[in-house]
């Protein structure tokens, strides 16, 4: 099995759903604020920021699959997009049951040189104060299916990580 896994690391198709994924869920965020009026909050707009981050490295897996180090790059990338991803919605949850005791302003944080929120208001703009999320699926809120989402696509992407390493193919 663990044969199969890594034939499919080397290939296209595994960059291609990484793709979709990260798509997928910046879909759902978008459908959430565009159609249901979900306002996102700045947790909200980092946790999109991350998932860019992921749709960008699997991106960038799926034109250069055939090189190893490009993979492993693009691997790491995933790796750290989902992390930072997962700290995110972890951290949104922690202010929704009211366990955090930081601030959660409307400032995303964007540097001068990377405006996110000037240049795609539509997609990276704080609209709300942190502290609410909408209900989602199997009775969970949006950042607890996040939350936990997240962490499964982490010890996914760790052990493609792993898998990748051990056997350079």
């Amino acid at each position: 099995m663990l044969n199969q896994l890594h034939r499919l690391l080397l290939t296209p198709w595994y960059w291609l759903a990484i793709v979709l994924v990260g798509l997928g869920l910046e879909g759902v965020a978008l459908f959430y604020q565009h159609v249901l009026d979900e306002p996102p909050c700045v947790l909200c707009i980092h946790a999109r920021v991350w998932t860019l981050g992921g749709i960008i490295a699997g991106s960038l897996g799926l034109i250069l699959h055939r090189f190893y180090w490009a993979r492993l790059l693009a691997q790491l990338g995933v790796v750290i997009s989902i992390a930072g991803l997962m700290e995110r919605s972890y951290r949104a949850m922690q202010v929704e049951r009211g366990t955090y005791e930081g601030l959660c302003g409307f400032d995303p944080g964007f540097p001068g040189w990377l405006p996110l929120d000037v240049w795609f208001p539509n997609v990276f703009e704080v609209w709300a104060m942190c502290g609410y999320s909408p209900d989602f699926i199997l009775g969970l809120t949006m950042v607890e299916g996040l939350t936990y989402g997240s962490g499964m696509l982490l010890v996914i992407a760790l052990a493609a990580m792993l898998l990748l390493v051990r056997r350079p193919g």
